[in-house]
C-alpha cells in the first residue's frame, strides 16, 4: 500500500501525540471525521501503523535488558525461533542475516536471572549451537519517530514505586492504548476521576509513553541493520552520542562483551547503507572495528511486562 500525504500528516500528528482523538486529529488536519476513521482503520488493519503504550523497562523493575546473539544448527531456524517465541522475558526475535541465525531481546529483573535464563530457558532448547549475550546496560537513544527523529531519553524518575492500580492500568493501556479513561476506569476498578489522576501521573513521571509504531518498509525504509561497533574506551559515549542523532539511527544503547555500542538503523536502499557506512561511520574518531547485521524479518515484537 503507497501513502499518500494526508497518510503522512497523519503518522506525523500522530508521532507528536499517539493519544489524540480522532475528532482532534481531523481538526487539526482539515479533515471530516469520517475520514481520518477510514484512514487510521485502514493503516492500522494492514499493519502499517500501531499505537503502542511503552513502558520504561528499568522503572518497573526490570533492569538486566539483553540483546541474545543465536545461531542455530543446519535447517532448524524456524523451530528454535518458535521455541523463542513462547518465552515470556523474550520480547523481540529477528531472523538475521550474518553473524547470527537470530537475534533477541530479553528483559530480566537483575542479573540474578541470567543463570537461570540460560540453563532454563536458552540451554532447553535443541539445537542451538551457540549463544552470545550482551547486557545492555545504558539507552542512549531509543525512537520511534520518522517526522521528528530526535527523542530525548532523560525519564523522570517517580517519588514512589507503582503499585498494584498503577501496574493494571499498564497492563490495560499496553492492551488498548487507545481506550477512553472511562473504559479504562472500568477494566481496572476505580472512578474515572482516580483513573485520569493516575494515567497522567504514570506519563509524568516516565513510567509510560504512547507511540506510533509505523512499518519502515511503507515510509520506504526497507533494510534494516544491526551495526555492533568496537570502540576505543575513551571515546564510547562519544561515538554513541554522535551516533544517536543520525537520522537513519532508530536505536542505540552501550553494551558489554567484546563489542561496546549496539545501533539499530533503516536505510532506503543498499546504496544509502553503503554512503552511511564508508563516508559518515569511518569519520567518527574512536571507532575501532564495526560489524553489520541484516534484520530480516521479525518473528516477535511485543511491549508487554505482564508475559
Amino acid at each position: 500500500m503507497s501513502l499518500d500525504k494526508l497518510d503522512l500528516m497523519l503518522i506525523e500528528e500522530l508521532e507528536t501525540d499517539a493519544r489524540q482523538s480522532v475528532q482532534t486529529l481531523a481538526s487539526k488536519l482539515g479533515m471530516k471525521r469520517t475520514t481520518i476513521s477510514y484512514r487510521l482503520n485502514r493503516m492500522t488493519t494492514q499493519g502499517i501503523l500501531k499505537i503502542a503504550c511503552v513502558a520504561s523497562a528499568d522503572l518497573l523493575g526490570f533492569q538486566f535488558p539483553l540483546v541474545i546473539g543465536i545461531n542455530v544448527s543446519a535447517g532448524k531456524t524456524n523451530a528454535v525461533a518458535d521455541r523463542l517465541v513462547r518465552l515470556p522475558v523474550v520480547k523481540v526475535i529477528s531472523l538475521t542475516a550474518g553473524r547470527y541465525s537470530l537475534m533477541a531481546w530479553a528483559l530480566l529483573r537483575d542479573r540474578s536471572n541470567l543463570a537461570q535464563f540460560i540453563v532454563e530457558n536458552l540451554a532447553d532448547i535443541p539445537d542451538i549451537t551457540a549463544v552470545e549475550l550482551f547486557h545492555s546496560y545504558k539507552w542512549i537513544r531509543d525512537s520511534w519517530r520518522y517526522f521528528k527523529p530526535k527523542t530525548e531519553m532523560s525519564a523522570r524518575y517517580p517519588m514512589d514505586s507503582p503499585d498494584d492500580l498503577d501496574l493494571s492500568i499498564i497492563n490495560s493501556m499496553q492492551r488498548d492504548p487507545r481506550q477512553p479513561v472511562s473504559e479504562l476506569a472500568k477494566k481496572v476498578g476505580c472512578g474515572k476521576s482516580v483513573a485520569k489522576t493516575r494515567l497522567e501521573k504514570l506519563l509524568n513521571d516516565g513510567l509510560i509513553s504512547f507511540v506510533s509504531i509505523i512499518d519502515s518498509t511503507a515510509l520506504g525504509f526497507d533494510i534494516g541493520v544491526v551495526i555492533l561497533i568496537k570502540s576505543k574506551p575513551a571515546n564510547t559515549s562519544a561515538v554513541a552520542n554522535e551516533l544517536s542523532i543520525q537520522s537513519t539511527v532508530r536505536h542505540v544503547s552501550l553494551i558489554t562483551g567484546q563489542w561496546q555500542i549496539f545501533v539499530m538503523a533503516q536505510f532506503e536502499d543498499t546504496e544509502y547503507l553503503h554512503n552511511f557506512l564508508s563516508n559518515k561511520l569511518i569519520s567518527i574518531p574512536g571507532i575501532m572495528e564495526f560489524e553489520v547485521i541484516y534484520l530480516v524479518k521479525t518473528l516477535k515484537f511485543s511491549m508487554s511486562f505482564f508475559g
